[in-house]
């Protein structure tokens, strides 16, 4: 998460800011229930509270699946050919279990618990497939070892999943192979890199775009997609205005400019604008979703990612930096528990990442979220 200014450009005290801001800290980390703002400061409001200026960036346009393909900087075409021979093969099992576990009753519906069965493994082995990461990618491959001879509801059960899982893999693979290259790499960094046994030395260098922008479901639905950078709240502004149906930002970012998420989750939440993880959040991210008015996630859940914001150089800010109070005027002004959102920050280095489970209460209880597929639901 990157501070947008260099320390040395606020002209305050340090000594007195670091003061407050340690009042801050022991109450935040020795209070968490507490909701009332930190001890006030003799001086004026940070100037870093408002908006960052940005610079008008026109939105990247949906690519279609022939022009994301050979938009690849790598010549993937046997992967490709190897996958629809994989996807052929597993539709036509599919079909023969779910034949065998229609023979043994007619009760066609697994549960909705189950709709997405292994998205997520399926997810990192095609796009390591794609990025030729094919080495780390052992803990992503499902097997199937269907029972054709147990005439039990419980083993008809078992068949369907399996079909569930089958079909999954296709649905994934085939979104995936009309991605552009740069949209893979954005993908097996947030989502793969550090699950499934897939180290986090297995981060490929994102070279060229760093972001999109893409409407979706109709044109009710923005997915953005990668850093957020300069400029980042001007393009999220330009492609609402530019598709007036949106009605949801659907996120998922490795985090970057802190005055940048701030501005969009403004400008989300003055549109009337629901958020949703399409994708892991962190760092920066999360501010960027605290803007929703209604605060969702679906499974296969998108987690979010909490650590010190930093300078340009990398270096961790004091806690009692004015960006902190910034920080907690904006999640106090989004409806958020800032005590929680800022003990969680400190509780990693900017190297680290302190993560939690996009499924997990506590985000209700702090009302990051405001409703979990089959979880907690705490709407505003």
């Amino acid at each position: 998460m990157k501070w947008i200014f260099g320390i040395g450009s606020i002209g305050l005290c340090a000594n007195k800011i670091k003061q407050i801001f340690a009042l801050v800290s022991i109450s935040i980390l020795g209070a968490c229930d507490q909701s009332v703002p930190p001890p006030a400061s003799p001086i004026s409001p940070p100037a870093v509270t408002d908006p960052a200026p940005v610079v008008e960036v026109q939105p990247a346009e949906e690519p279609a699946p022939e022009a994301a393909a050979s938009a690849d900087v790598t010549d993937v075409s046997e992967v490709v050919q190897d996958l629809y021979r994989q996807m052929k093969d597993k539709k036509a099992l599919q079909d023969k279990l779910w034949a065998a576990a229609n023979a043994i009753n007619d009760y066609n519906h697994v549960g909705t618990y189950y709709n997405e069965y292994h998205i997520p493994e399926h997810s990192c082995y095609v796009l390591g497939r794609l990025l030729k990461q094919d080495k780390y990618i052992a803990g992503t491959v499902m097997t199937y070892d269907p029972d054709y001879v147990t005439a039990t509801t419980e083993n008809a059960q078992d068949l369907r999943v399996m079909a569930v899982s089958l079909s999954n893999f296709n649905s994934v693979a085939s979104g995936i192979i009309g991605q552009a290259h740069h949209e893979r790499v954005i993908e097996w960094n947030l989502d793969c890199v550090g699950r499934f046994g897939i180290p986090r030395d297995a981060s490929i260098e994102q070279v060229g775009q760093s972001s999109f922008y893409v409407i979706r479901a109709e044109g009710r639905v923005l997915q953005v997609l990668g850093d957020i950078e300069k400029g980042f709240a001007q393009k999220v502004s330009d492609a609402v205005e530019a598709n007036p149906k949106v009605e949801q930002v659907a996120l998922g970012s490795g985090g970057g400019y802190v005055l940048e998420a701030i501005a969009a989750g403004r400008y989300i939440r003055s549109k009337g604008l629901e958020t949703s993880l399409w994708n892991n959040c962190y760092s920066a991210c999360p501010l960027v979703f605290m803007g929703g008015v209604e605060r969702v996630n679906w499974s296969p859940y998108g987690d979010l990612g909490f650590h010190q914001v930093a300078d340009e150089n990398g270096t961790a800010v004091p806690v009692g930096h004015p960006i902190y109070q910034a920080i907690f005027n904006y999640t106090s002004e989004m409806g958020v528990d800032p005590t929680y959102v800022l003990k969680r920050m400190w509780s990693s280095p900017p190297s680290g990442m302190t993560m939690v489970e996009g499924q997990e209460d506590e985000l209700c209880d702090a009302r990051i979220i405001t409703w979990v597929q089959r979880g907690c639901s705490k709407p505003n």
